[in-house]
């Protein structure tokens, strides 16, 4: 505990003097019991860092984004990266799977690399070997990033589920320039005008095409982190979107497609698909 000096037996000290004294030392231990009394500054946050910046050319391309951030590693030393180049031929089934034909709704917004279709989690889902995902959003590369026989596509959309653990499967959709597509209408129109998140419903099962055979093969995401241990479903068959809605894509985001990647010790096989009835017509 702090105490005050005794200056009331200081010998040649007037009375006057003493009080004075005494004030004084009364007055500097309240100062220093306030000071003590105050609350330790509150401990500052460390800052927040910013998210590493990747893009499709220049310094922070493909053939740098293993450099941009630790996270990216595997977008070098990976060894079962997409996309790749699939052969020209789709192999024979040997699999199938199943997708409801319920539509979709939710968001359509521009994420920086792609315009991109966010699903509230709710209607289309797809069956591969047994486990049920269900679709999480739908973006879109112009050009394709698989290649076929070394051949690009005019665009490509990728269809990404999840299941109840989070293991993702990418059903990817070629396309080519031809006639219209109806289905994809709500989402090239909400891609024309992006400032803000458009509401959107899409039927699924209108965008795939006639044919559900398709290649399959163990890949990853093919943008950073470029993680692995992703299940590619890839049609064989393509769809056809018009010059203007490619145009649409291409406007918003042009060349967001990375290169293809060595298939490495990998095997393609070949797949077949159905579609079920449909459950719910509007919900």
């Amino acid at each position: 505990m702090f105490g005050v000096a005794d200056f009331s037996t200081v010998p040649g000290v007037p009375m006057s003097a003493r009080s004075l004294l005494i004030a004084s030392a009364l007055t500097a231990a309240a100062v220093t019991l306030a000071g003590c009394a105050q609350p330790a500054p509150a401990p500052t946050e460390p800052p927040v860092a910013e998210p590493a910046h990747w893009s499709y050319d220049g310094e922070s391309g493909p053939e740098s984004w293993a450099g941009l951030d630790s996270d990216f590693q595997a977008c070098e030393a990976g060894t079962k990266q997409s996309p790749i180049d699939l052969p020209a031929t789709v192999p024979a089934p040997s699999t199938s799977i199943q997708l409801s034909a319920d539509e979709a709704d939710g968001d359509v917004f521009d994420t920086g690399h792609a315009v991109e279709f966010e699903s509230d989690g709710e209607g289309e889902t797809l069956t591969f070997n047994g486990d049920e995902y269900s679709l999480q959003q739908l973006h879109a590369h112009v050009p394709s990033e698989h290649t076929v026989a070394g051949q690009p596509a005019a665009a490509e959309l990728h269809l990404v589920h999840a299941d109840a653990n989070g293991n993702l499967l990418v059903l990817g959709i070629l396309v080519t320039e031809g006639a219209a597509s109806d289905a994809l209408t709500p989402f090239i129109e909400a891609a024309t005008h992006l400032a803000d998140e458009e509401d959107v419903k899409l039927d699924v099962a209108a965008i795939l095409p006639a044919s559900l055979e398709n290649y399959e093969y163990s890949g990853s995401l093919t943008t950073p982190p470029c993680t692995e241990d992703v299940q590619w479903v890839v049609m064989g068959t393509p769809v056809s979107m018009s010059a203007e809605q490619i145009g649409t894509l291409d406007a918003a985001h042009s060349h967001n497609a990375r290169p293809t990647q060595p298939l490495g010790a990998r095997a393609v096989v070949g797949g077949a698909g159905e579609v079920e009835a449909r459950r719910t017509l509007d919900r």
